[in-house]
């Protein structure tokens, strides 16, 4: 710990704290002829590797250390009042390896949104991200815990309160360089674990990554993101690659305020007479009337199993596009880039496991693969370039089980 915190270039060595001790009931030196150097942290190392190889401490004290925690817990206790004021107490335990059992998914115990870890060994030990080099901490049967993003790949996009993400695999580690496909395993299988069971994934970023959301050293905790959505397609250099879309849910002031930093570090001087223009920003609009007149022409009745859902306030579908509107799909938000489904066959479509053909073969994939036929109106007319954009994206991944 005290290595970890020290400021760079001060020497902090362990002998020295043992040397404050030298008045304790419990210090002895075995053999010592001389009295305890002052003189300097290299001459108190000397000295006490002359006079005590075991560090001034007796052999009882060692064990009952290793032993007792609450003692464990005291000793750091008071490496915080004397080193650490400005950490808090509890990631300290966390980092010494005292903390309250945790193991799994959501924020750990005394870990809040901003905090930096120098290493991905106390991240570790923090129980923030476990894995001390993968990105990507989880299994596919339960799903994603924890994902690093520090531009370790060379097609993640990151936009602060969303992460285009990609999966793990296929690279070659000495070049970096993307050399293979990557297939539906590992990390990747529990990422789209992640999107079906809806838990958020604790996001952390590294210095490496996109200088405007990243910290400046080290490693950040920047909260809980829920994968949305996952797809395959080809990266960059030409090879199949899984992506997961990742929002976050809940506000990330330390991030924002970073961003704001960084983003000002970078800023050219200006111009004092600038010209001036009309600017604007975009994001995503839905149009609420496209998906509300998709479900009436059906009836909100799913195009997929014929289920109609009344409720107390009237009957229910959920309106699904074929291609998604947000990066990078940017589909159009238009009728013929629409279904009307029931909620379970809207999720199932979303994660890939059912697809359509041209001709309008439903297929659910799965153990047991089952076939529909689309349903469809007159008024209602699909475009099948979405079809086959879905069906692309989706088989792929498949493909590379």
């Amino acid at each position: 710990m005290l290595g970890e915190y020290c400021p760079d270039g001060t020497p902090i060595i362990p002998e020295v704290a043992f040397t404050e001790l030298r008045h304790s009931p419990h210090w002895e030196f075995s053999g010592a002829n001389t009295s305890v150097s002052d003189s300097g942290s290299a001459n108190i190392r000397e000295w006490l590797k002359r006079e005590n190889p075991q560090g001034g401490l007796t052999a009882e004290l060692y064990n009952a250390l290793a032993a007792d925690k609450a003692l464990c817990r005291e000793a750091v206790t008071i490496l915080h009042e004397k080193h650490f004021p400005d950490r808090r107490l509890g990631l300290l335990l966390l980092e010494a390896g005292l903390h309250d059992s945790f193991e799994g998914f959501g924020t750990p115990p005394h870990v809040q949104i901003g905090d930096t870890f120098k290493k991905r060994r106390t991240l570790a030990r923090a129980k923030v991200h476990r894995p001390l080099q993968a990105g990507i901490c989880g299994a596919g049967e339960k799903g994603a815990e924890s994902i690093v993003v520090s531009g370790g790949y060379e097609d993640d996009e990151d936009y602060g309160d969303e992460i285009i993400y990609t999966g793990q695999g296929g690279r070659n580690e000495t070049t970096k360089e993307q050399e293979q496909d990557q297939k539906l395993t590992l990390g990747n299988a529990a990422l789209a674990t992640s999107v079906a069971t809806g838990v958020p994934v604790r996001v952390i970023r590294g210095a490496n990554g996109d200088s405007r959301y990243s910290p400046e050293s080290g490693l950040r905790y920047d909260g809980l993101y829920r994968v949305t959505d996952f797809w395959t397609q080809r990266g960059t250099s030409g090879f199949l690659v899984f992506r997961y879309r990742l929002r976050t849910v809940e506000t990330n002031p330390i991030r924002d305020k970073a961003a704001a930093k960084n983003i000002s570090r970078l800023a050219p001087s200006g111009n004092t007479t600038p010209a001036r223009q009309v600017a604007t920003t975009q994001r995503i609009v839905r149009s609420t009337a496209v998906a509300n007149y998709v479900k009436k022409l059906h009836d909100y009745t799913c195009q997929v199993c014929g289920l109609r859902i009344e409720t107390p306030t009237g009957a229910y579908a959920e309106a699904a596009h074929i291609t998604p509107l947000g990066r990078p799909h940017n589909g159009p938000d238009e009728i013929e880039n629409v279904l009307c489904l029931c909620p379970n066959h809207h999720v199932a479509f979303d994660l890939g496991m059912l697809t359509i053909r041209d001709d309008r073969t439903v297929i659910q994939h799965g153990t047991h693969t089952q076939t529909y036929t689309l349903r469809e109106i007159p008024a209602h007319v699909i475009d099948s370039t979405h079809l086959e954009y879905h069906r692309q994206h989706h088989e792929q991944g498949r493909q590379g089980t």
